[in-house]
């Protein structure tokens, strides 16, 4: 192989002292193979660098020297090396590779089923994950996080490039009960155990239980089947509030000796993936005790041709686990922010009023355990269907 990339020239030799050229051959630097003489003629093989010192030679023995063949990559790049044009394309088509396969050409969206392709593509936009951004420039962990803690309708997103595209799972937050359409025919049940204290609204239906009766989970309070006054009954969309009043009770604890993440740099090691051949791209080891650890492979994609050959992004996030220790006054601090964090998202509405709360908190060797009690009152009514046969 090296021997076709420096190129061989087959040469022929007519010379009236044949034994003299060969000497004088033989004594010289050139690398001479395949040597015959055939029909008055002087044959052989030699590299492509020696041709001048072999004519040297030739004309100092008055020979006649000519090349019958030449063989080798370097005269087939010398015959084009005037056209310019074919090594700049080629150049050309290698880079554009390249730029292109870390370029974001597409976005793929799927898992939704409310939020609309467009407005997807909009938050990626505002998180800087656009057509034509840059892929290697794009933390996509990091924009995973910030996407869930800044969009209340996306429970989970998982983002993933594949050569120039980048694919966008999302699970969207749980819907809240579907309405029974107000053409169907529905009762109105209690779906906590409470004591009536408001009768709202009662639009439509029978109300069943009076003011400050108490009631069960599941217990009636609004009936779809209603006496028409004539001895028949018919089937009606109950529509109405009941507020009732009932209890809640949530338990936290803080143990005096928790354990602690601390998060420091994310490094980023590069890999070439060559037909499944994972061949680092830097010097050393990764010598981190503990990490998060997440990768991501660029491949090389030629128009719709993906080739198994790309880039392996892995991203070390290194962290320490230390171990902290709270004073009961600590803890009872960090118990109050997680009551707090409790009632802004789950009783900051205004569906749900807190009437009362008893907050308790109980000491033990180990721990802060603190019980809260909340008296609350909210619309306790929830639709429930009428099989009518």
């Amino acid at each position: 192989m090296f021997n076709n990339i420096r190129g061989i020239i087959t040469f022929e030799v007519i010379s009236s002292e044949p034994e003299t050229f060969l000497n004088m051959l033989k004594e010289s630097s050139v690398t001479a193979s395949n040597l015959n003489y055939k029909n008055g003629k002087i044959q052989g093989d030699i590299y492509r660098s020696d041709f001048k010192e072999l004519a040297s030679i030739s004309e100092k023995c008055s020979a006649q020297i000519s090349i019958s063949d030449k063989k080798g990559g370097i005269f087939t790049v010398n015959k084009y090396r005037r056209r310019i044009g074919i090594l700049f394309g080629i150049m050309l088509a290698f880079a554009m590779t390249v730029y292109l396969s870390n370029i974001v050409m597409s976005i793929e969206i799927y898992g939704n089923e409310t939020i609309p392709d467009k407005q997807i593509k909009s938050i990626l936009e505002d998180h800087g994950i656009r057509t034509g951004a840059f892929i290697p420039g794009i933390n996509l962990r990091e924009t995973e996080r910030r996407i869930v803690s800044s969009v209340d309708d996306i429970a989970w997103i998982g983002i993933r490039s594949s050569g120039c595209k980048i694919q966008a799972e999302i699970r969207e937050m749980d819907a809240p009960p579907e309405m029974v359409p107000t053409s169907v025919p529905c009762n109105i049940i209690s779906s906590k155990d409470a004591q009536i204290v408001e009768i709202k609204n009662v639009h439509m239906g029978m109300l069943i239980p009076m003011l400050h009766d108490g009631v069960k989970k599941g217990d009636l309070l609004i009936s779809g089947t209603v006496d028409d006054g004539k001895g028949g009954v018919y089937y009606a969309h109950s529509m109405g509030e009941i507020i009732g009043r009932y209890t809640e009770e949530v338990t936290f604890q803080q143990p005096y000796i928790d354990e602690h993440f601390d998060f420091g740099d994310i490094v980023t090691r590069k890999s070439l993936y060559f037909w499944g051949l994972k061949i680092p791209l830097y010097v050393g080891k990764n010598d981190f005790s503990q990490y998060e650890y997440d990768e991501n492979i660029e491949y090389v994609k030629l128009f719709n041709l993906q080739f198994p050959v790309g880039i392996i992004y892995s991203e070390y996030k290194q962290y320490t686990i230390n171990s902290v220790e709270y004073t009961p006054e600590q803890a009872k601090i960090v118990l109050e922010d997680k009551i707090k964090l409790y009632e802004y998202n789950f009783l900051d509405s205004e569906d749900v009023k807190i009437v009362d709360k008893n907050v308790i908190f109980s000491d033990s060797n180990d721990k802060l355990t603190v019980k809260v009690s909340y008296i609350l009152e909210s619309d306790i009514g929830i639709t429930q269907e009428i099989m009518a046969k």
